[in-house]
């Protein structure tokens, strides 16, 4: 019985080292294909950001991976030598060990908690990848990319370049939207109101001609234009259309906005009727005093 544990530990423990290595070498292929590293498209004040990007996610997973793996071998040693010995601790008073099982116990959960909690979380991360390096998310409010994740924490660049470092225990609890977990491509929606005295028509036509005319569209399909809600004022538009990515779906909303606004203006399509009563029964009558 003792044999068969010992090979059996010994083939777990390998099996273990294959697939953390293996994990690793999938990590560092994909960031090696990687092109960009931003949120949005800008001329970094950084020389060649891209390699220096790629070059500290390599890092970052190498390190991370390494510990990873010393936790995770260390871990089943520890636990195939308490199975081979397992046998042997008949002649140990039951006491003794549950008193010494209880302190580590203590110990264990009042000191090193928060540690705990964030290496498990960061290990889950690292395998079951619900974001990962360079992914473009929004968490907690902040639109970024994940620069970083190690077993600790992970580090989210914003779109200023600002760093927002979140513990992985709370990356892993709480909602991230990826934006690019499947693809990179990205439906694009600009949101405006128009007044019911100006031509419906005429305004789909300016505002598609808008979105065409821009660098960042991508022409798979033609954009939507669609009339989302109606008030006694005015009505709700959206027009959506593709773009390549997450920096290339930034510039199209700002641009398609811009050009809107400059197009409304020029044709003088109104974003609301306006009414202005001046009966009596509306004007507030001085009080004397």
């Amino acid at each position: 019985m003792t044999i068969l544990t010992a090979l059996f530990g010994v083939l777990v423990i390998v099996w273990a080292k294959n697939k953390i290595d293996d994990t690793e070498s999938q990590r560092q292929e994909r960031i090696s294909s990687l092109d960009k590293f931003l949120a949005k498209n800008t001329d970094s004040p950084v020389d060649r950001p891209n390699r220096r990007a790629r070059r500290k996610a390599m890092e970052s997973i190498e390190n991370r991976f390494s510990i990873i793996r010393r936790i995770s071998l260390f871990v089943l040693i520890l636990i195939w030598m308490i199975a081979l010995f397992f046998p042997y601790m008949g002649s140990i008073p039951a006491t003794y060990i549950s008193v010494f099982a209880a302190s580590i116990g203590v110990v264990v959960g009042i000191m090193a908690r928060p540690l705990i909690e964030n290496t498990i979380a960061g290990m889950v991360i690292s395998f079951s990848q619900p974001f990962r390096v360079n992914d473009t998310v929004i968490v907690d409010g902040h639109y970024g990319t994940i620069e970083d994740i190690t077993t600790i924490h992970t580090v989210l660049k914003l779109w200023n370049w600002k760093r927002v470092i979140f513990p992985n225990s709370m990356m892993l609890s709480q909602k991230v939207i990826n934006y690019t977990k499947t693809d990179l491509y990205q439906w694009v929606n600009i949101e405006f109101l128009v007044s019911y005295d100006c031509d419906l028509d005429n305004v789909e036509r300016l505002v598609k001609r808008a979105v065409v005319n821009s660098n960042h569209f991508a022409d798979y399909e033609d954009p939507r234009f669609w009339v989302i809600s109606m008030d006694e004022r005015n009505f709700k538009c959206w027009v959506v259309a593709w773009a390549e990515n997450p920096p290339s779906a930034w510039e199209l909303g700002h641009e398609v906005r811009s050009k809107i606004i400059k197009v409304f203006h020029k044709n003088e399509i109104k974003a609301s009727k306006v009414e202005l009563s001046l009966s009596p029964e509306a004007i507030e009558q001085p009080q004397l005093k």
